[in-house]
């Protein structure tokens, strides 16, 4: 993400954190419908400001009051408008408030959202209607295969795809 050349990009960063009970921690918001949306926690950086990882441990820190370890990078959802990273972070172990922290209630969230715990089963992440939604996609379809979302490979370290070319006879 950095030593970038050129026009000024723009890129969501954002985490997967599990909540002490097992959830999905995201933030919720109502849209003009009273349909829910949520969002993973993150924010929007400059991208050549920093690495990635430093960026989103510092949002996390400034905006919701945790200390993290950021992991793997499982998700890059192209949005067109500000590409999104989803990383996964666990909470760090010298975070003394993780044990007796409220998350939906302790912490403000911010820009009119309120905290949520979305269950980790296809259903429920499909109701919450995450933004983007490619989002929601990745985490029900690995759910359905017994795999949440904080146990998924680094994409960085997936080989590239490669076209198959099918012999004619």
């Amino acid at each position: 993400m950095s030593n970038q050349k050129g026009p000024m990009m723009t890129v969501r960063l954002s985490a997967v954190v599990r909540t002490p009970d097992g959830r999905l921690l995201a933030l919720g918001q109502g849209l003009p419908d009273n349909a829910p949306c949520h969002l993973l926690p993150g924010g929007v950086v400059d991208a050549s400001t920093a690495t990635c990882e430093d960026a989103l441990r510092r949002i996390l820190h400034e905006q919701f009051g945790i200390e993290v370890t950021i992991g793997p990078l499982i998700h890059i959802d192209r949005t067109g408008d500000h590409d999104e990273y989803v990383f996964v972070a666990h909470i760090a172990d010298h975070d003394d408030s993780r044990r007796s922290r409220d998350w939906r209630f302790g912490i403000p969230a911010p820009n009119g959202c309120f905290w949520d715990g979305i269950e980790l089963n296809p259903a429920a992440i499909h109701a919450a209607n995450f933004m983007p939604r490619g989002i929601g996609v990745l985490f029900a379809g690995h759910l359905r295969h017994g795999q949440p979302p904080w146990i998924l490979p680094d994409v960085r370290s997936r080989p590239q795809a490669k076209r198959r070319h099918h012999k004619t006879r």
